[in-house]
């Protein structure tokens, strides 16, 4: 599913834009959508608390568990991809 939302995204800014073809944007991109997916859940959830939020932090910490998470996730693909193709 984060494919397809990174085929949408990038085909806006490269034509004929696919992700099979360009791995390492792929990649890349996934990370970037995790982590601003995670920087965004943890502002509102800190809003909602009424704690500090130290705001370049927590997009440096978001962003790395983000390329972390998309490492992870193209980690188990490339996995059940060798499974699949046996």
């Amino acid at each position: 599913m984060l494919t397809i939302f990174v085929e949408i995204i990038m085909g806006g800014f490269i034509a004929n834009f696919r992700a099979s073809e360009h791995p390492i944007i792929n990649l890349i991109t996934r990370g970037v959508l995790i982590g601003i997916t995670l920087f965004f859940l943890g502002l509102f959830s800190s809003i909602l608390s009424g704690s500090n939020f130290s705001f370049i932090f927590a997009l440096k910490v978001c962003l790395l568990i983000g390329l972390g998470g998309t490492l992870w996730i193209s980690l188990i693909e490339y996995i059940f991809g060798k499974k699949s193709n046996k």
